[in-house]
């Protein structure tokens, strides 16, 4: 197999440079006419006699179809395909040992810390160097407690997007803290320490019906807390919504205490945060709606929120791997996720149906997350050459738009375009320049984040107008007439992504001059970029020749000589 990368656990990296994202863009989205170079034919000699040339001829396409036919189209290798570490290592190191080796070459032969911040500094670069190993490699850390030298971190990466382990991390960090409120809580805390998630998980859901049975005193509670906690959707699809056993019979403690309320949901923000770490999304996104229809519409945001984010994280890994199946040689986990992993967002967005206001507000959820992984994929594409989620070369965007075009809801649409076409980002004022100048964000001469949106929203437009662009000529050479028909000669029903328009005229305009709009922002950036790097080098040059002139002698004049 191909060796990349390194063979040790990366050391936390600050935030990347500014991405030079124009010279990016401009290269691929060239338009080119696709066609290839014509083949380079020999012209047969006046000299060879007519019968020998037409014999060649013969021969050679005989010979050209029996070799294509033998032919098999291989597929490279996915660099999160990990069999060849798994093969050679069955045994997956253990939580300790992955400890051990990763503070080792952190931190071999340095002093102990010398202050509690040191000491939290040097705990959190250890665990969130394990976490990577543990739950985003695809060989589970085997390539580099072994030393092995085809080590292809982070390309090995199998928790997709690429930003979907970060949020994990994040999300479980939150909750996680060791001046947890009650003893209950910390003991979760301290299991969840040790990566023991399913006995957290478990631990979780036994402290949430102690509290409800607490709290309701004796009283029956509501049949939507009747809930089977193995089964994964964790609800009763046959609830009687009338009768004495009805949800509304009993009481119902998160809408009488507020204080239950609060801990009860951020206990079940923390359990979904362990549930995706477990690889088990859809129960995550179940339980957070299912909880969202026990509490009033005003206190259901945080749920719904969280719910939105776990559900296209989850769909944006679906989507990648379909997009690296179709690329790359199939393996086991690409296939299952590919293809028997339930899409979840239509399920957020049915939810809030009605419900305006928490509609626009998982719309946004969802719109930072794309724009986010979108910028955040070219910059992995280009640091790290993992080119399977890039923006631009792969087809993770391509089939995104589609899905949520004709896939998820027609209100999500309509306010994810709205959202997508907004005009630019307008810079900081002078004001807020000044005042980010004592940033250390603006110290590492990171990206504003006006021009991250323009990078993002303009590469996910750029794939929207191609799409509109190809079934408007689907439509108008009779390809999509044609292709409801062989369907409805199989049998089976067209759905509107497979005929319908994907854009209004108005709405490709203003698709096509928004996106040259957004390029102009990110060009002028560039601009700017390159004239102050011109400027400090030409600085620094100066001060170097300045430096190498006071440290030398002064040369004596012909005159004074």
């Amino acid at each position: 197999m191909e060796c990349h990368r390194v063979s040790s656990p990366p050391t936390p990296r600050p935030r990347p440079p500014p991405l030079h994202i124009l010279r990016y863009l401009l290269l691929h989205t060239r338009k080119s006419d696709g066609a290839a170079p014509p083949p380079a034919h020999t012209r047969p000699s006046h000299f060879v006699s007519f019968a020998t040339t037409v014999t060649h001829t013969i021969m050679k396409s005989f010979f050209s179809k029996i070799t294509s036919k033998l032919k098999t189209r291989r597929k490279p290798l996915a660099p999160c395909d990990c069999s060849d570490f798994i093969e050679a290592a069955p045994a997956q190191p253990s939580l300790t040992h992955l400890r051990g080796v990763v503070a080792a070459r952190h931190f071999h032969g340095a002093s102990p810390p010398v202050s509690d911040m040191e000491k939290a500094r040097r705990d959190f670069v250890v665990r969130s160097t394990v976490f990577d190993l543990q739950y985003r490699c695809g060989a589970g850390g085997r390539c580099t407690c072994t030393g092995a030298p085809a080590c292809r971190f982070p390309q090995c990466f199998t928790m997709r997007p690429v930003t979907k382990g970060a949020e994990v991390l994040a999300e479980r960090q939150v909750y996680e803290v060791e001046d947890a409120p009650t003893p209950e809580i910390r003991a979760l805390v301290a299991l969840a320490a040790e990566e023991k998630l399913e006995e957290v998980v478990k631990g979780i859901q036994h402290t949430v019906d102690a509290h409800l049975k607490a709290a309701a005193r004796g009283r029956g509670l509501e049949a939507r807390f009747i809930i089977d906690g193995s089964d994964g959707h964790e609800f009763t699809p046959a609830t009687p919504k009338t009768g004495a056993d009805s949800v509304h019979a009993g009481t119902n403690p998160l809408r009488e205490d507020e204080d239950l309320r609060e801990e009860i949901t951020s206990l079940y923000l923390w359990r979904a945060a362990l549930l995706v770490n477990l690889r088990r999304d859809e129960q995550a996104v179940s339980s957070l709606l299912n909880l969202a229809f026990a509490v009033e519409q005003k206190d259901r945001t945080r749920l719904y929120g969280a719910a939105a984010a776990w559900a296209v994280l989850n769909d944006m890994e679906i989507v990648y791997y379909r997009s690296l199946v179709k690329s790359c040689k199939p393996f086991d986990h690409a296939v299952h996720f590919a293809t028997e992993r339930p899409l979840l967002l239509a399920r957020v967005f049915e939810a809030t149906r009605g419900d305006d206001y928490h509609t626009d507000y998982c719309t946004h959820v969802v719109f930072s997350k794309e724009v986010t992984a979108a910028v955040t994929r070219a910059q992995t594409a280009q640091m790290h050459g993992d080119f399977t989620e890039d923006p631009m070369r792969s087809l993770c965007l391509p089939l995104t738009m589609p899905y949520y075009r004709f896939r998820v809801d027609e209100e999500f649409w309509k306010r994810f375009y709205a959202l997508l076409c907004m005009p630019p980002v307008p810079p900081p004022t002078p004001e807020e320049t000044k005042a980010q100048a004592i940033d250390p964000a603006a110290e590492l001469g990171l990206t504003p984040n006006y021009i991250l949106d323009a990078v993002g929203r303009s590469m996910m437009l750029h794939h929207l107008v191609t799409f509109a662009d190809v079934r408007d000529k689907e439509i108008d050479t009779g390809v999509v007439v044609d292709r409801v028909k062989e369907m409805k000669l199989l049998d089976l029903q067209p759905h509107p992504s497979d005929y319908a328009p994907v854009l209004t005229t108005s709405e490709m305009h203003v698709a096509v001059t928004r996106m040259k709009e957004l390029l102009v922002v990110v060009r002028s950036f560039e601009a700017k970029e390159q004239e102050r790097l011109s400027g400090a080098a030409a600085q620094q040059r100066l001060q170097r020749a300045q430096s190498g002139n006071d440290a030398a002698p002064p040369v004596p004049s012909p005159i004074e000589k």
